[in-house]
């Protein structure tokens, strides 16, 4: 039986690889992380692509398309394309027009508005367009948020327009994958165009807290799904918990 012995040039050349291809996964490391400046790097940070990736294309934030019976090819009533919406909690923030392919679709954001990263995007736009300091953004970050708040926003939200509160309330819920928990809203905001006529969004407040006291989203919880059913649209998203972190952890 043969044995081979490893050259010193052959030992060289093997190490050059493994030094190469450590730097190719450490590069590689680096363009994934930079796709998520939630985790590599403070808000006050943030540029204006950073800010709309989170609150349009996150764990946290993202533009679903549904069945839109209530269109006509005539009568479709929007409020206008979602490329004009801003990046607040009462807007979508979505860059796709449903209305202009001419599609019976309706395209929504569904977004988790409570958490850290989504209400630091929001701050950090509002600092970058000069309508807020950075103290400001940051003290008002600093405040603690008691409940989960979903946003559902969209260029046309007809479906809502004949929907109340207390509607709303009754059919809509959270429902954890693990547990099959089902957790109602206990609050809903409706925000109105300035005339009052045009529905924008609709904020979904759920308790963190049972009545005894017990978190209503486990800390094991991997999965939540936000459903909403009002009128013939029903909008359903589920969540990524595992995937909803930031630098200080779940963030919720």
């Amino acid at each position: 039986m043969f044995r081979t012995q490893k050259t010193p040039a052959l030992a060289s050349d093997r190490a050059k690889f493994a030094a190469v291809l450590a730097l190719l996964l450490a590069l590689a490391a680096l363009v994934w992380a930079g796709s998520e400046p939630w985790k590599t790097k403070p808000f006050q940070q943030w540029d204006a692509a950073d800010t709309k990736k989170i609150v349009t294309d996150s764990p946290w934030a993202r533009v679903i398309r549904i069945n839109a019976p209530w269109k006509s090819g005539h009568g479709a009533d929007s409020s206008g394309s979602a490329s004009g919406l801003k990046h607040g909690q009462g807007s979508g923030g979505s860059d796709d027009d449903d209305e202009s392919s001419g599609s019976t679709q309706a395209a929504f954001i569904v977004r988790w508005v409570s958490s850290r990263t989504v209400r630091a995007a929001a701050l950090r736009g509002a600092v970058l367009a000069g309508q807020l300091k950075e103290e400001e953004a940051e003290r008002e970050l600093a405040q603690p948020v008691e409940v989960y708040q979903v946003l559902v926003a969209g260029p046309d939200m007809k479906p809502f327009e004949s929907a109340d509160e207390t509607i709303l309330k009754n059919n809509t819920e959270l429902i954890a994958k693990k547990t099959k928990q089902k957790i109602a809203p206990s609050k809903v905001q409706i925000s109105r165009s300035p005339d009052g006529k045009k529905v924008q969004g609709v904020v979904f407040s759920f308790p963190r807290k049972s009545e005894t006291g017990e978190s209503t989203i486990s800390p094991d919880e991997k999965m939540v799904t936000f459903s909403c059913t009002v009128g013939t649209a029903k909008i359903e998203m589920s969540f990524d918990i595992s995937k909803m972190q930031d630098m200080q952890g779940r963030d919720l």
